[in-house]
């Protein structure tokens, strides 16, 4: 019987990972980010120069458009990736100088989650595409 219950719960924990390491079906992988190990929302290859005035909003904007409006989102900050001292680097280590000095970090507070902090918590490192100002990638 214990036998049993412990390959039940070997069983129901390797199902757990497995369901919950899992990427989103609309994530990808990134040859550039860490040799493929990172999962990206987009793949910051097709990234372009940061420029307009206010490159910022625009990058609020698109997290906000990530966002699900029932989460009540608020943004909490936004900066270049490249004057960002606790994310800016990890868009550079994860995937090269071009991608940090081409990508803002927004920090987004999702209030339907309140009072559980961790998952009231959002960061989106988020770029100038063709297509326009887009999450490329969450990062928590």
């Amino acid at each position: 019987m214990a036998r049993s219950r412990c390959g039940l719960l070997v069983a129901a924990a390797i199902a757990v990972a497995a369901c919950c390491s899992a990427a989103p079906a609309l994530a990808a992988r990134s040859p550039i980010c860490t040799r493929g190990l990172v999962t990206v929302e987009r793949d910051p290859r097709g990234l372009l120069p940061l420029n307009g005035s206010n490159p910022i909003g625009a990058a609020i904007a698109a997290a906000l458009r990530y966002e699900k409006p029932s989460a009540r989102p608020q943004v909490r900050g936004a900066t270049l990736a490249i004057e960002d001292p606790g994310r800016g680097p990890q868009a550079k280590f994860s995937c090269g100088a071009r991608v940090q000095q081409r990508t803002v970090v927004v920090y987004i507070l999702d209030r339907a989650m309140l009072p559980a902090e961790s998952a009231s918590q959002r960061v989106y490192f988020v770029g100038r595409f063709k297509s326009g100002y887009r999450v490329w990638q969450v990062v928590h």
